[in-house]
């Protein structure tokens, strides 16, 4: 081997270390339940917990959904210091009517149950719903409300909160992501900021996320 080529070698070696230690974070290192990848494939702006906010009772529920009847799941923060419940954080709420069809669109019976699992990002306000496949009546559809009263007010990450963060604020809405068509769409919400919480109605499971 040549000197030329050995001290190229040299060089390159030191620089591909330096290169993946300079890599971006992967948000499947963060610590608790992950979700998938897509959402953050496609840079879309999620609302984030601050640094301050307590964690949530959990991360991960799983529960039983009936036909012919009414399911209601909630998720908190756990409790501060003088508090005997924790702030509310998530509310899943499906009618007596609501379920029409399970995992991979297969109609349902009266009395037929399907398990759902919902698992919460633990820094982004991101939640997915599994199975696939599961969808509500039109009529009839699932209810998803999430607070947001303990989200990073710094909404554009630009070190100030200021007048632009409370402008973005008004435009909080919920958005889930089509697998299929790899793509975030916009979802027609309620965004109460007296009570710091956005409101939509489900029509099918998928991953669903606060953004502007």
């Amino acid at each position: 081997m040549t000197a030329k080529l050995w001290l190229r070698l040299a060089i390159l070696l030191p620089l591909a270390g330096c290169r993946d230690a300079a890599a971006p974070v992967d948000p499947q290192d963060v610590v608790g339940p992950e979700l998938s990848k897509a959402a953050w494939s496609r840079q879309i702006p999620i609302l984030q917990q601050s640094r301050t906010a307590p964690p949530l009772e959990t991360y991960q529920v799983s529960f039983w959904a009936y036909r012919g009847q009414a399911s209601t799941v909630t998720v908190n923060y756990q409790p501060v210091s003088g508090q005997s419940v924790g702030q509310p954080f998530l509310r899943l709420d499906i009618s007596k009517n609501g379920l029409k069809a399970g995992a991979g669109g297969k109609s349902l019976k009266r009395g037929d149950s399907v398990a759902v699992t919902l698992t919460i990002d633990p820094v982004r306000f991101s939640v997915e719903f599994e199975p696939s496949g599961v969808l509500f009546s039109k009529n009839f559809p699932a209810n998803l409300t999430i607070w947001y009263e303990n989200a990073n007010p710094d909404l554009n990450d630009d070190g100030v909160v200021d007048a632009t963060d409370q402008a973005l604020e008004q435009q909080l809405a919920f958005w889930y992501h089509a697998v299929k068509q790899h793509a975030w769409s916009r979802l027609s919400s309620t965004n109460d900021t007296t009570q710091e919480s956005v409101s939509t109605a489900l029509y099918h499971f998928s991953q669903y996320a606060i953004c502007w």
